[in-house]
């Protein structure tokens, strides 16, 4: 398949796991603090991975990217913590449009760290959807709480993560940088979680379970759509992340978005499907790399 369709099918994948992350820390959030949801997340993540770390063994572990994988980690569970808070101080909708600001970061670090050619149809298609995102925030008509400046700042830092990803995946396997990141996360995020610590009761233990795989459901996804394309590229795509929320919100906690979400998420999509026809396109038009004579 084209790239460009590889891509999409795993940030969907992972868009999947984002809604379900934000619906279970919603839901969570009323008995638990943050910081002890996001210790118990990684380490639900970790025990899901077990199996794949019996077959590849202690080999299937080894890295010299260490420092890498430490960083990474400590900029993630600080984007994880901003992102749960703005999940629970503001409607899930709107915090997940305001992480799509994401794209503008990504891009920006994926050509200045990177070194990857941005098109100007690529571009033009990540302002549009921008502009989609500024429809349904409609800054200077209201207020920017402290929820919205959570889900911004998780964008920002979330832009990093991905970066650092993009330099993993060059000489890891998506299963292991996932897995080195989980592991790494866990002392880390034990530091915050041990001022505010509450044990788990009852079916909260399901319900975190379920957040550690959400929560590998949509890095994976993620690693795996930058593996196959670049990192700008991948970010694309990850306005699908809308729909799946709204749906999950609504299905959840009755959240309703306004007219104005969808006004502005209709112009993100039409961005999307653009993009993904024309790349299929290029793609398929492009001769192979090594031709047979």
């Amino acid at each position: 398949m084209p790239t460009p369709v590889i891509v999409a099918f795993w940030m969907f994948f992972g868009a999947v796991g984002f809604a379900a992350i934000l619906v279970i820390v919603r839901e969570l959030s009323q008995d638990l603090h943050v910081f002890v949801l996001n210790f118990w997340r990684n380490i639900f993540a970790v025990a899901i991975f077990l199996p794949w770390v019996f077959r590849v063994g202690t080999a299937g572990l080894r890295t010299k990217r260490m420092p890498l994988f430490a960083l990474r980690s400590l900029i993630m569970v600080t984007s994880s913590i901003m992102l749960f808070y703005s999940a629970v101080l503001m409607p899930i909708g709107e915090a997940t449009a305001i992480t799509f600001t994401a794209p503008l970061f990504t891009t920006l670090l994926a050509a200045l760290l990177l070194k990857e050619h941005v098109g100007w149809r690529r571009a033009m298609a990540l302002a549009v959807g921008f502009c989609g995102v500024l429809i349904m925030l409609r800054p200077g008509v209201e207020a920017v709480g402290l929820g919205a400046a959570m889900a911004i700042g998780a964008s920002v830092v979330f832009a990093f993560v991905v970066i650092m990803g993009k330099q993993l995946a060059a000489s890891e396997s998506p299963e292991l940088v996932i897995l080195m990141l989980a592991i790494w996360n866990i002392p880390v995020s034990a530091v915050p979680a041990s001022f505010v610590w509450d044990m788990p009761s009852g079916r909260e233990w399901w319900l975190l379970a379920a957040l550690g795989v959400a929560a590998n459901m949509n890095m994976y996804g993620i690693q795996r759509a930058i593996s196959a394309g670049d990192a700008s590229l991948s970010q694309v795509f990850d306005f699908m992340r809308l729909p799946l929320a709204v749906i999950g919100a609504w299905w959840a906690f009755s959240e309703v978005p306004d007219p104005w979400m969808w006004a502005g998420a209709a112009v993100i999509f039409t961005a999307t499907v653009y993009t993904t026809r024309r790349e299929s396109r290029l793609a398929r038009a492009r001769p192979p790399a090594n031709p047979q004579p």
